[in-house]
């Protein structure tokens, strides 16, 4: 099932251009990933500006061969794995790579901060992602011993 409220018109002549949530969007089509405006009557891909634009690869097989990528697995040991050659592992490898610098670039900005520490940032969020659900103790410097509390860090889905 596709959402159509994280997504807007990306027709610059429509009214509804950039509007997120707006309800001018349906459902094109599930199979190709299109959504239609009903305002200004155009279709438009859901992938627009993603890892997914371009690739016609299954998403779920993409996401599959980038986590293998982020566990250090060897491209031929993927390549072998999921039945495709090692140049195809090297291409997504790129736009996902591509993709990631796209977000950092917009995500953290005017922090003047070294690589170092930006890599430490996100190390930081994704260890807080995966355990914000749960109760997790505050560090008052002796093990064992803290007051619980719930993770504070917000995820927008």
């Amino acid at each position: 099932m596709m959402d159509t409220q994280r997504h807007w018109c990306d027709n610059e002549s429509c009214p509804n251009f950039g509007r997120m949530g707006a309800p001018n969007l349906k459902v094109y089509s599930f199979a190709e990933r299109r959504l239609y405006c009903i305002t200004c009557q155009r279709t438009f891909s859901a992938d627009k500006g993603t890892f997914f634009e371009t690739v016609r690869t299954p998403r779920r097989v993409l996401v599959e061969i980038v986590a293998m990528l982020v566990e250090r697995n060897s491209l031929r040991a993927i390549s072998r794995i999921k039945h495709c050659k090692i140049d195809a592992v090297l291409h997504w490898l790129d736009l996902a790579g591509q993709q990631a610098a796209a977000v950092s670039r917009h995500v953290i900005r005017d922090l003047h901060l070294p690589q170092a520490q930006i890599d430490e940032l996100w190390t930081f969020v994704k260890k807080n992602k995966n355990t914000c659900t749960r109760m997790t103790r505050l560090s008052t410097g002796i093990p064992g011993f803290g007051a619980p509390s719930r993770c504070r860090v917000i995820y927008g889905s």
